[in-house]
């Protein structure tokens, strides 16, 4: 009894590691595909048209490649979550065209949105020049307007000078101002000694 519980279990387990390794096997032979520029193609349940259809396949449709019958040409795919046989001339391992359309579409869609991305950073590049140059336009009219400003007090500034010096009135005050000037200085400069000899 012991011996026959043995043997189930030894056969057991030699079924487990045989189905894991038969999955590890089919793991590592699939990879990735896509079906050929045509049309569609039929899916069969089997390796040979001789099996029922289960469905199609799109012309240039991303697929992963299983297994390969060897005598009958047919490989295994899964495609989204159906798994069949077709022609393995129906199979490439380059994107075809359909698929490149796709990647080119995607490309152009970035390199659009790059664009749009240097438009944007152009229009404010402009905007800002735009702004700058009005601000120096600004800053050069008044700095003209400072300019003549200036121009204009000086003119006044020279006319005021030479008005003057030519009214009469300050005129005379200015003689009368060194006269009296001169009348306080003098004394001082003539000598004392006459006057003391004189008074003795």
């Amino acid at each position: 009894m012991f011996k026959l519980i043995k043997s189930s279990m030894l056969v057991l387990f030699s079924a487990c590691c045989l189905t894991f390794s038969f999955i590890n096997d089919a793991q590592a032979q699939s990879k990735p595909a896509y079906i050929s520029d045509s049309l569609f193609v039929y899916l069969h349940s089997g390796p040979s048209n001789q099996f029922r259809i289960v469905g199609t396949v799109n012309a240039g449709q991303s697929v992963t490649y299983l297994a390969q019958d060897a005598d009958t040409g047919y490989v295994q795919i899964q495609v989204d979550d159906k798994t069949g046989w077709l022609p393995k001339e129906h199979v490439t391992y380059t994107p075809g065209l359909a698929s490149q359309l796709e990647q080119l579409k995607a490309k152009y869609a970035n390199h659009n949105e790059a664009t749009l991305a240097l438009e944007q950073q152009r229009d404010e590049l402009n905007s800002q020049l735009n702004k700058a140059v009005a601000e120096r336009q600004t800053a050069q009219e008044q700095l003209e307007q400072a300019n003549r400003a200036y121009e204009q007090l000086k003119v006044q500034l020279e006319n005021t000078q030479g008005s003057i010096w030519e009214k009469p009135m300050v005129l005379g005050s200015l003689i009368l101002l060194a006269g009296l000037i001169f009348g306080l200085i003098l004394p001082l400069l003539l000598p004392k000694n006459r006057d003391s000899e004189r008074w003795m």
